[in-house]
């Protein structure tokens, strides 16, 4: 998903050209998504950008499982294969911050909590093989546990390193659509 509010708060931070790499390293991640519900013929219903992220719409119900957690996994690959790119072929800063950016979205985004793509990807897979209800209780500990994880390496982050709030503001973002 597309931060745009962590993107906001580099361009308050760090000025508009340090966030324009971030900004294209969401976009490929997106556009990842984009290319495997083209290649697997699935319509997409719509397409929008808010500060939680971006949301590709599409009818998740009648597809496959298999499709499903393919779709979720390929903005982390496309960002995964930028990362690549820029480490192979670019250079500079801005090739770094790209790169930099696009690996840590994409790793991020593998974390397995809905609606993150790992979580997607994890709930697809957990479909295969056990009952709704199975599913439903295992993804919500993971939900639960993983967001908790996550708000605490980013205070320790924080208090130890100082700096950007990025990380801790997700989090508490998170917490928040925990309680909701």
């Amino acid at each position: 998903m597309i931060r745009l509010w962590a993107g906001i708060l580099l361009t308050l931070c760090n000025g508009i050209r340090d966030t324009l790499p971030l900004l294209a390293a969401a976009a490929l991640h997106e556009a990842g998504h984009v290319l495997a519900c083209i290649l697997f013929h699935v319509p997409m219903r719509f397409f929008r950008l808010h500060t939680a992220g971006a949301v590709i719409g599409y009818d998740a119900a009648s597809l496959p499982y298999s499709k499903e957690a393919w779709i979720a996994a390929a903005g982390p690959i496309a960002g995964i294969c930028g990362t690549a790119a820029a480490a192979l072929w670019g250079s500079g800063r801005y090739a770094a911050l790209f790169a930099a950016a696009s690996l840590g979205l994409s790793l991020f985004n593998l974390l397995p909590i809905l609606p993150l793509d790992g979580g997607v990807i994890l709930s697809a897979i957990l479909h295969l093989h056990f009952t709704a209800d199975t599913c439903a209780g295992v993804l919500s500990c993971f939900r639960h546990a993983g967001t908790v994880l996550l708000w605490i390496l980013s205070v320790t982050v924080q208090l130890r390193c100082g700096g950007n709030l990025s990380l801790l503001i997700v989090s508490i973002c998170m917490l928040i659509r925990l309680a909701e």
